[in-house]
């Protein structure tokens, strides 16, 4: 009487057709992983200078800082940068100046600061 089932060549076989196709998506799954952060990363950067638009508009001035991050729910500031998490990690997404012209020498550093420019922080 002949056994049923599987030899141990076949199931090495398919073991070795598993690794190397396991091997092929790994790598792209990590680089999506990469994208997904720059994306959130973006899109949040998006969301800051939308706030930013509207608060101009309904102080028909620039606003403060505080002001600013009233307007955005889950971001935090530390100094002239704006944060929010990312993949549970705290990301720096913007930067906030009283000046114009974005000056590093200009930088907000008080809740009581008018920002006039806003730029990426990453």
């Amino acid at each position: 009487m002949k056994a049923k089932g599987f030899t141990l060549i076949e199931l090495a076989i398919v073991i070795v057709i598993i690794g190397i196709l396991v091997a092929i998506a790994v790598p792209r799954f990590v680089d999506l992983t990469g994208e997904a952060n720059t994306a959130a990363k973006e899109a949040s950067y998006a969301a800051v200078r939308s706030a930013y638009a509207i608060a101009i508009a309904e102080k028909k001035g620039y606003p403060t800082a505080a002001e600013l991050l009233a307007k955005l729910e889950g971001a935090t500031r530390s100094g002239n940068k704006i944060k929010v998490t990312i993949g549970g990690t705290a990301t720096d997404i913007a930067e906030l100046y009283k000046d114009t012209g974005c000056t590093s020498d200009q930088a907000v550093t008080a809740d009581t600061d008018q920002v006039k420019c806003v730029k990426k922080g990453f």
